[in-house]
């Protein structure tokens, strides 16, 4: 179950669609630990990107799933961060 800071009855009907992609974008991440989604949205409501915790996109995930905690931890990426580098090369 994940944790949520707020009352889900008190968030707005869009505020409520957008925090369950996030939740359903979180299931893509490689990380068999932690799994965090993040879901970018603009002021008209539109998705700007979307973004999961894992490594950087192109890195071999059977290598990474091979790899020691401790080397995860160091090539990981939090899902905000995979998010605005997925818009930044959508913008390219």
């Amino acid at each position: 179950m994940p944790i949520i800071y707020t009352n889900r009855g008190a968030l707005s009907k869009w505020d409520a669609r957008f925090l369950a992609l996030a939740e359903h974008v979180a299931a893509w991440s490689k990380g068999p630990r932690k799994r965090i989604g993040c879901a970018i949205v603009r002021p008209d409501r539109s998705i700007a990107s979307l973004g999961y915790n894992g490594p950087p996109r192109g890195f071999d995930d059977e290598a990474f799933l091979a790899m020691s905690r401790e080397d995860q931890h160091k090539v990981v990426i939090h899902a905000e961060d995979n998010a605005f580098r997925q818009m930044a090369e959508d913008e390219r």
